[in-house]
């Protein structure tokens, strides 16, 4: 699979249908820009058991079992359009 880029708009046009608060919305457009959970953590000053916590919300809101499918949500997106 090659390394498609998500631009926030697709990401937006994508999430939007999910219900995330404002918080899942910002970790969950860090992850899928590739950032890690520890660096998330940094960012935010919170610990990164809170961002892996946010991650079990978003998953569970969005209906994926990990981080691979949740980026998967926006790919699939950005071959649509293509």
């Amino acid at each position: 699979m090659t390394d498609v880029e998500i631009t926030k708009e697709t990401y937006l046009s994508v999430i939007r249908k999910y219900g995330l608060t404002k918080r899942e919305l910002e970790l969950g457009y860090l992850k899928v820009s590739g950032f890690s959970n520890r660096r998330i953590a940094y960012m935010f000053g919170i610990s990164e058991q809170t961002v892996k916590n946010h991650f079990s919300h978003i998953y569970e809101k969005t209906w994926v079992p990990g981080r691979k499918e949740f980026r998967e949500l926006f790919l699939n997106d950005e071959l649509k359009e293509s």
